[in-house]
């Protein structure tokens, strides 16, 4: 941390925000309708952050689209079904409220002011709808396609998943890619048209820079400069290897994502290690450092957006093998999970949220976590002819990382299983599974697993595994984020250890509390406060008064 009387400006505007994606875009939009002049500072070379790499899904109870689908909502309904998500675990009820009472807001305020469009994609409901207050579609709400010509010479400067297709959550871009319509991929490609997390983000852009925010790529927030009297008025910066200071007379906001890629702070703060992070690998805490040392009380760190993870080696990403999101094929019939003692220990058809923790389970008799360091998904040929895994297709021959043998006890040699445990583990799923029922973990009982195969039912959910080959992949402890960090106010303000607001700091996103605590309501958990808070903070960002810089 620095002091003002100690730094020289390079130069000056009234709010600097640090990062790009959807919290941070928002907030500069808003400051710049209000009336404010904007900086954006960037790590890497491309826009869009966690937010581009994502389904761009944001989840907001009683939005303008599902009201214009007919979907009723209300706030009573949304209370009731966060309240049994958070359990009381929430950092600050009242922040809970004002999530319900402005999200929708936030969406009317996007459609008015910005490109971005939305729709309600079909039978894609909140990950617990049979929990009283759920809803089985209308919440989560799947990003329209986005020309990214539009754009300008940014064009090719938003950032992209390596996977998914220019295709809408709707259309199976996230969910199913190999059942695409692959004349309308060629199309859109040729087009530079964008879906899900980057088209959200590329209509978002668009709005920046028709407002002429100055967006500085290549360009990590390192420190904050306080004034004499403990307020945040700049940032130190690093532009092409220099010290690049920035006088913000308004504010800062920290909206920089987490911290999954620090390993240090992960060890630090939550329940277990993160192996195989699902992020762009930007996010490394700089946001949290810089809060941390400007004294901000701290909230929610030991949660994190888990994910199983899955890895094709084959698929490199800015330089690393990818770490693939979850799949929906461990949802259904034909596959269980394993640990590396060769036992099922978890609910297969679990969201991705709530599955991953089962890994960070303390063994007494041990004194170690046991399903940790090691899990895999068994599956066999039915499955494998059915459903995209990872990145194989049905009717394709299975890659030489992949492990697979004609005999459960061959796969365990090559798992390094006692054969003895994973055939019992076999048969014992074999036998419940042909009557459709699992009494160990009651998989098929949850609403995500049902939604996830499909809606098909039980049978799709579960199925003995017996038609070889019979097939093995890793699974790994991913996280999208995490979801801890400074505490903040129904502003957006970051408050400090004693309790004070801490003028002129700002944080939102990933890079802030989550306001829900562990709690994921469905697709879009993260995005929806994210962009409401940046919405928020954006306001009260440029109604500040200004200070001496």
């Amino acid at each position: 941390m620095l002091f003002k009387k100690d730094v020289t400006w390079d130069k000056e505007t009234d709010v600097v925000v640090v990062g790009s994606g959807g919290a941070a875009l928002t907030t500069a939009i808003r400051a710049a309708d209000e009336g404010a002049e904007v900086i954006i500072l960037e790590k890497s070379d491309l826009v869009g952050g966690t937010t581009a790499f994502s389904g761009g899904i944001p989840w907001v109870p009683g939005n303008r689209y599902m009201k214009e689908k007919g979907i009723n909502d209300s706030f009573e309904e949304a209370k009731q079904y966060l309240s049994h998500l958070t359990g009381g675990r929430e950092p600050d009820p009242k922040l809970v409220d004002l999530y319900i009472n402005e999200g929708k807001n936030m969406i009317d305020y996007l459609y008015e002011k910005t490109p971005v469009r939305f729709s309600v994609p079909r039978g894609y409901g909140d990950y617990y709808a049979n929990n009283p207050g759920g809803k089985n579609e209308g919440r989560s709400l799947d990003p329209e396609p986005f020309a990214l010509t539009e754009l300008g010479e940014w064009e090719h400067k938003i950032r992209r998943h390596p996977i998914f297709p220019p295709l809408t959550l709707a259309e199976g871009g996230a969910s199913d890619p190999s059942k695409a319509d692959f004349s309308l991929v060629a199309e859109r490609m040729e087009k530079n048209i964008t879906t899900m997390g980057r088209a959200l983000i590329g209509g978002l852009f668009k709005t920046v820079l028709d407002y002429g925010i100055e967006t500085y790529t290549s360009t990590p927030g390192k420190e904050l400069v306080m004034d004499e009297d403990g307020a945040v008025v700049g940032v130190r910066a690093e532009k092409d290897g220099e010290d690049f200071f920035i006088g913000a007379r308004k504010g800062v906001m920290i909206a920089s994502g987490g911290f999954e890629w620090n390993e240090q702070l992960v060890n630090t703060f939550l329940s277990g290690p993160v192996t195989h992070p699902q992020s762009p690998a930007y996010n490394e805490g700089d946001g949290l450092i810089m809060a941390m040392e400007a004294g901000a009380s701290l909230g929610n760190m030991d949660s994190a957006w888990w994910s199983p993870a899955f890895v094709d080696p084959t698929i490199e990403y800015e330089g690393r093998v990818y770490n693939q999101i979850d799949q929906s094929a461990r949802t259904m019939a034909n596959s269980i999970m394993v640990n590396k003692s060769g036992k099922r220990f978890v609910n297969e058809g679990a969201t991705y949220q709530d599955l991953p923790k089962a890994f960070y389970t303390y063994d007494q008799n041990t004194q170690s976590l046991a399903n940790s360091g090691g899990a895999w998904m068994i599956f066999d040929q039915q499955l494998k002819d059915r459903a995209l895994i990872v990145t194989m297709a049905p009717g394709e021959d299975a890659p030489d990382w992949v492990n697979q043998s004609d005999s459960i006890e061959g796969l365990a040699k090559q798992m390094d299983i006692d054969p003895e445990v994973l055939v019992d583990t076999v048969n014992h799923w074999n036998e419940n599974a042909r009557n459709h029922v699992d009494p160990d973990f009651g998989r098929g009982g949850l609403y995500f697993g049902n939604m996830a195969t499909g809606g098909a039912g039980i049978e799709a959910m579960i199925g003995p595994i017996e038609k070889g080959p019979f097939y093995a992949l890793p699974v790994y402890q991913g996280a999208l984020g995490t979801n801890g960090g400074p505490r903040i106010d129904e502003h957006g303000q970051v408050i400090s250890l004693r309790g004070e607001l801490i003028p002129g700091l700002y944080a939102a996103g990933n890079a802030a509390m989550g306001i829900l605590g562990g709690a994921y309501p469905g697709a879009g958990g993260t995005i929806g406060p994210a962009l409401t808070f940046g919405y928020l903070a954006g306001k009260h960002l440029a109604n500040t008064a200004n200070r001496e810089l």
